[in-house]
């Protein structure tokens, strides 16, 4: 795999340099290890097809699985989880799996005691049983533990029971308990015959030791070697590489593949020269590995093949596990789930309304006279310019947030993007309502507002905070963070501020 460079004199930076060669079989676990930068993300990525073609990338290779060679743009059909996955914070564990579990598998599984028992032997397989009540949480609300959450992303992914499982850093933010933890479950998902691929970062020996099979890289994308993990000590030991026995294997095999770099010349020299030799000794193991259907030269039975898989693949993820409607009733219930459990929010924007209302209130108090024209202008003019600041910082600073969850899961064709709009705009309308009729009651009376009125000053309050709300929602969905829409949003209001009416 190669990163093309767009100026001229800069060469290509070479991420992978096409000498990795493994195999993943099933009941067994395989290790992606290396130094920081070596490819070891991209590669579980290549694996499983998860790179998008771009002009940028050179990307060439061949995978099989079955004996059955792979087109270049197949997804193979197996679980991925990512290094860092979201859910919604105010959602307990279970209400997470049933969720996912009526989406993913609501046209299979029609009778509700079948998905329950999908539910129940989901979180009994991951140790999720005693968590099964307690919110997921996030690093601002307080829920699952982060061995815990990584096991329900685990859970997630193995609702629909996929013969093969990739995973990107698994153990990564987690201290060595809930580490060990998490690598015990996938020994036990291996051991009932799934195949477990997975990016593993500086773990413990008791880690290490749980996975089968090792696949070492150096940068960059270099392999170093791919074999049995039991065996791996003995290699580096055989190579002139050994180390005394109080050092864990995992420990020294990275020391062995890492350079020593921006220090001492005679040590960077020794570091680059061991690299090499051990990047000889791993490609001449490679060639001598034996991968079934490697061979193939048949084009039509390879071309058969591919049709297979592509099918298999089709066949697995076409289509939402449900209808339409429903997808719609789950996610409203999702929507105003996560907003009423929300109440410190609630709470805050109930607050703001008040504190505005009686602020204003304590300000203005108008007349019918030509005189308060101007002060009745002013009024109305900060009202719209509140309610709009107010909507939009809100919707701003968490959508962003909820995208990244939501993307997730329009990849996973678990539903379309138009049910998850409506349900979106529809839950959000009762709470601005509210706010908006505290709002109203408090300042309608206090800076006497023509009588009569009440109902078009309230209707109008509440479809311009709509109305903020999604413009908010529309700056939140195109910008790619939090911090670039928050970035955004200043200048936004100082254009409604200039363009407020003033102007002719």
């Amino acid at each position: 795999m190669v990163l093309k460079q767009k100026k001229k004199g800069k060469s290509d930076r070479v991420i992978l340099d096409g000498s990795i060669r493994g195999v993943a079989k099933p009941g067994r676990m395989l290790a992606i290890m290396g130094p920081s930068g070596s490819g070891k993300s991209t590669l579980l990525h290549a694996i499983a097809g998860k790179i998008k073609g771009d002009k940028k990338i050179s990307l060439s290779g061949k995978r099989y699985i079955n004996n059955v060679q792979l087109t270049g743009d197949s997804q193979i059909p197996s679980a991925f989880i990512e290094q860092e996955v979201n859910f919604f914070p105010h959602m307990t564990v279970k209400e997470t799996l049933d969720f996912q579990v009526e989406l993913k598998m609501g046209a299979i599984l029609k009778a509700k005691k079948e998905r329950d028992d999908l539910v129940a032997d989901l979180m009994d397989q991951l140790g999720l049983t005693k968590s099964a009540n307690t919110i997921v949480g996030n690093a601002k609300i307080r829920g699952l533990s982060g061995g815990e959450r990584k096991r329900l992303s685990i859970a997630c992914e193995m609702i629909s029971s996929p013969p093969l499982i990739f995973l990107d850093e698994p153990t990564s933010g987690l201290d060595s308990f809930q580490a060990a933890q998490v690598v015990e479950t996938l020994r036990k998902l291996a051991d009932q015959g799934k195949t477990i691929v997975s990016v593993i970062h500086q773990p413990s020996q008791h880690v290490f030791q749980l996975f089968d099979d090792l696949l070492l890289l150096a940068e960059p994308g270099r392999l170093m070697y791919f074999g049995e993990v039991s065996n791996t000590r003995q290699y580096m030991t055989d190579l002139g590489y050994g180390c005394e026995s109080e050092v864990g294997t995992a420990e020294h095999v990275l020391e062995c593949v890492s350079k020593v770099a921006g220090g001492d010349a005679e040590a960077e020299r020794l570091s680059n020269e061991r690299i090499e030799h051990i990047a000889t000794a791993g490609a001449k193991h490679a060639r001598e590995l034996v991968v079934l259907g490697e061979k193939e030269d048949d084009r039509g039975v390879e071309k058969e093949g591919s049709e297979k898989m592509k099918h298999i693949v089709n066949r697995a993820s076409a289509h939402p596990g449900t209808n339409i409607f429903r997808q719609f009733m789950l996610l409203m219930k999702r929507s105003v789930q996560e907003i009423l459990r929300g109440k410190v929010a609630i709470f805050i924007k109930v607050m703001q309304q008040v504190s505005l209302g009686v602020i204003y209130g304590g300000i203005y108090t108008l007349g019918n006279d030509q005189a308060s024209i101007m002060d009745r202008y002013g009024l109305l003019s900060l009202i719209v310019i509140g309610a709009t600041n107010m909507a939009m910082a809100g919707t701003i600073r968490s959508f962003p947030k909820e995208k990244a969850i939501v993307s997730g899961e329009l990849a996973a064709n678990m539903y379309r993007t138009f049910p998850y709009f409506i349900s979106k705009a529809i839950s959000e309308i009762p709470l601005i309502g509210i706010c908006n009729a505290i709002f109203s009651a408090l300042i309608y009376p206090l800076v006497r507002l023509q009588s009569g009125k009440f109902k078009n000053f309230l209707g109008l309050t509440s479809l311009h905070s709509i109305a903020s709300e999604a413009f908010g929602l529309l700056i939140g969905s195109v910008s790619p963070s939090s911090d670039v829409a928050l970035a955004l949003f200043p200048p936004i209001i100082v254009l409604n501020v200039i363009f407020d009416g003033k102007s002719k």
